[in-house]
């Protein structure tokens, strides 16, 4: 049973760039083409040239030649040029292997040699000034091909010039003469013959020697810039991954998407078909798979892993990095003819470590044997280390997250038991003030109302308490949501206080500039009337005589905007960070009224939120505040009354 493929993303598109394709090669490769594109272009050149020498030797200087033969190598070289030209752009269009490329640039060099040798012949042999244009084509061959591949072309050129003059010589070959260009026949004057040929040999060998030399030392220096672009290649391909990895687990607090998110990174960072973590159970004993990316069920489920007994369990917790090249033949795998099932020729295990101790392991798979080097150690290792923050962050929130439950849990069971006897309590007192259970002297009933009230604030904070408690365990919000008029239940807030704001002489307005669909929010009636009777009933009590009180309704987009507005007393700046705490009062509103929960905007915000909403609060001491409510707008599909419509 093989692996799965793995998906794409940077990580491995870069990696798979970098093992499959060694980069000196694709270099090199891409140095041929170029090489392949030069050499047809100068052929343009070349061919022209000979049409256009062979014109001008016979018209301006009036040199007898072959014009006809000379005309035709010249149309030769660019007719078999254009074969060139087509060959190589198809080959472009296709992506053509470095093989197609290399067959081009031999075909090219022997058609020009060719062509170069019948030029020679026919244009006086030993005779012809067109001889040193040999040089050109050894030189060529020196900057194109490897140094033994240019001596061997130089020894080939030498040949043909020595073997074409010899024949010219002995009389197997006609010689061609230039007319009116030298004034004696010199092809058969041996020693200007041997002059030629021992000249034109020791250059063609010395310029091969000399620009071979330079080339070889060029192709060392090239080597060497290759393997360091190689190795800074590699680093920066690492170091990003490192630093994609940090943000990719960094970016959740939930333990499941950090495990999650880690193997998968992991895998595709290090070019590899599979990862795992394995993590040590509440007994330390077993080490159980928690996350895993790229293995099949199979496998995962192939048996325990006793982290006390199975060898490379033991190592790896122990903090190495444990590489193993051939994983089936391995002595240290407890399961090696499953690991063969799987396909997994290679291993390499990084231990996770937290502050107490060994967390878990991380591993990774891949088919190849021998498939993981000393980088990978050391990249792996960084990643654990990366990893394991991340894991006992995350566990660390999970463990809070659990506290912080159980927190509101109990008070949420202690005050619903101390609700009911409070309520018997404040009836009780009720009743006796009232003096249905016989006469109550003044200042017994001056005690009994001063006790009443402290029963009604222990009564508002149960309550609060519970509201609060209810959101964190989320069940405040226990009705099934639908959309709700938000400018039906603040017009009925804002009526709940229009009386207490007249008893202060304070202007109490409410704006709604929204069209009537989009003021629906998907929540509860209860939970938007908590919402905004908290807000309004705050402004309303920090508010001085003669002050104002404004909620104005404005539609954004996606979004409703409401706006609670006063120029009351204001908050301090210091205490703005910690306005939606639970239990903090602001030290000039605890001035102003001394009873208060403190809980009010906490049981706000939570409320929000939990719509998916958000608040935020401006103010200035002496001034005023504003608390801005964002929330997301309902889709209808067909209007229909709101509940506050049904109850009217």
């Amino acid at each position: 049973m093989g692996f799965p493929k793995s998906g794409g993303n940077g990580f491995d598109r870069l990696y798979r760039e970098v093992g499959r394709a060694d980069i000196s090669r694709n270099l090199v490769e891409a140095e041929l083409v170029t090489s392949v594109s030069w050499l047809i272009k100068l052929r343009w050149i070349a061919g022209a040239g000979v049409l256009l020498a062979t014109w001008i030797v016979h018209a301006l200087f009036q040199i007898g030649a072959p014009i006809a033969i000379l005309s035709g190598i010249g149309v030769a070289i660019l007719l078999y040029n254009t074969f060139f030209f087509v060959s190589e752009r198809r080959a472009k269009q296709r992506r053509a292997s470095a093989e197609v490329f290399q067959s081009l640039a031999i075909w090219q060099t022997a058609l020009d040699w060719l062509a170069m040798t019948l030029l020679f012949h026919y244009s006086g042999g030993v005779e012809s000034p067109a001889i040193w244009y040999f040089i050109f084509h050894i030189i060529i061959a020196s900057i194109f091909f490897p140094r033994r591949t240019a001596f061997l072309l130089s020894v080939l050129a030498i040949v043909l010039v020595g073997g074409t003059v010899f024949l010219e010589y002995i009389g197997w070959l006609a010689h061609h003469p230039l007319q009116n260009y030298l004034p004696v026949a010199l092809y058969q004057n041996p020693l200007y013959v041997l002059g030629v040929l021992s000249f034109f040999s020791t250059t063609a060998i010395f310029v091969t020697f000399l620009v071979g030399s330079i080339q070889e030392r060029l192709r060392r220096r090239e080597a060497e810039v290759i393997h360091l672009t190689e190795g800074l290649q590699r680093a920066t391909i690492r170091l990003q991954a490192i630093n994609d990895i940090s943000k990719v687990v960094g970016s959740t607090l939930d333990l499941k998407q950090v495990l999650e998110r880690l193997v998968e990174t992991t895998a595709k960072a290090m070019g590899v078909r599979a990862c795992s973590i394995r993590m040590l159970d509440k007994s330390g004993h077993y080490l159980e798979p928690v996350a895993v990316y790229g293995l099949s069920q199979t496998y995962i489920n192939k048996g325990p892993v006793d982290a006390l007994t199975n060898p490379l369990a033991k190592e790896t917790l122990s903090g190495k990095v444990v590489n193993i090249p051939n994983a089936p033949q391995s002595p240290l795998l407890q399961y090696p003819l499953e690991a063969r099932q799987e396909g997994i020729q290679s291993m390499l295990s990084a231990p996770l470590m937290g502050k107490s101790g060994p967390m878990g392991i991380l591993r990774v798979y891949d088919v190849k044997e021998n498939r993981f080097n000393k980088e990978d150690e050391e990249f792996i290792s960084a990643i654990a280390a990366q990893g394991s923050i991340a894991i006992e962050n995350a566990i660390a929130y999970q463990a809070m997250s659990e506290l912080d439950k159980m927190k509101s849990q109990f008070i949420h069971t202690a005050t619903h038991e101390l609700r009911s006897p409070v309520s018997v309590t404040r009836s009780l007192l009720r009743t006796i003030t009232a003096g249905y259970a016989g006469e109550v002297s003044e200042q017994q009933k001056e005690i009994l109302e001063r006790a009443t009230r402290r029963i009604e604030f222990l009564q508002k904070l149960i309550d609060d308490l519970l509201d609060l408690a209810a959101g964190k365990v989320g069940k405040f919000v226990a009705h099934e949501m639908q959309p709700i008029s938000l400018k039906e239940v603040i017009e009925k807030v804002v009526d709940r206080y229009k009386i207490p704001a007249q008893e202060k002489d304070i202007e109490l307005c409410f704006r709604c500039e929204c069209p009537e669909e989009k003021t629906y929010v998907t929540a509860t009636v209860d939970s938007l009337d908590r919402v905004f009777n908290n807000l309004i009933s705050n402004a309303v009590k920090y508010t001085p005589n003669g002050g104002k009180v404004s909620v104005e309704v404005q539609p954004l987009d996606g979004e409703i905007h409401i706006a609670v507005q006063d120029n009351g007393i204001g908050i301090p700046e210091d205490a703005l960070p910690h306005l939606f705490s639970e239990f903090y009062r602001a030290p000039n509103a605890k001035e102003m009224v001394t009873e208060g929960t403190g809980l009010g905007l906490a049981i706000t915000k939570d409320i929000i939120q939990q719509l998916e909403g958000r608040i935020t609060v401006e103010s200035q001491v002496g001034v005023g505040t504003t608390f801005h409510v964002f929330l997301p707008v309902a889709h209808l599909k067909n209007q229909t009354p709101s509940p506050m419509e049904k109850r009217s």
